[in-house]
């Protein structure tokens, strides 16, 4: 299908523009982040990447079964239609004639 892929979640990196001592924050920051949550929101991250790609194959099924309606629906409008043409046909031939061509029908 045409639908595009979600990017997967991925950790924050915690960067720091400091001068000089940019580099000490960053790594304080991530040790931080590692001793209290790295875990918690790795899993979280895990979960939501999985819930994304369940929701985008489902959409990509949708897309698929939309599709398909679409094409009934313009095989359905197009035999309409046509009934519709011949339904007008037969009601502008005269009475004789229908019957005329009835009994051709029968014999």
């Amino acid at each position: 299908m045409d639908t595009q892929r979600l990017p997967p979640l991925r950790e924050h990196d915690f960067p720091s523009s400091v001068p000089v001592v940019g580099p000490l924050i960053r790594l304080v920051r991530r040790f931080l982040y590692w001793l209290t949550a790295k875990w918690a929101v790795w899993f979280l991250i895990q979960q939501q990447n999985q819930i994304n790609r369940t929701i985008e194959d489902w959409l990509c099924e949708q897309e698929a079964w939309l599709v398909d309606l679409d094409r009934d629906m313009t095989i359905l409008a197009r035999t309409v239609a046509e009934r519709e043409i011949r339904w007008r046909y037969l009601a502008r031939m005269p009475e004789a004639s229908r019957a005329a061509n009835q009994t051709q029908r029968d014999d």
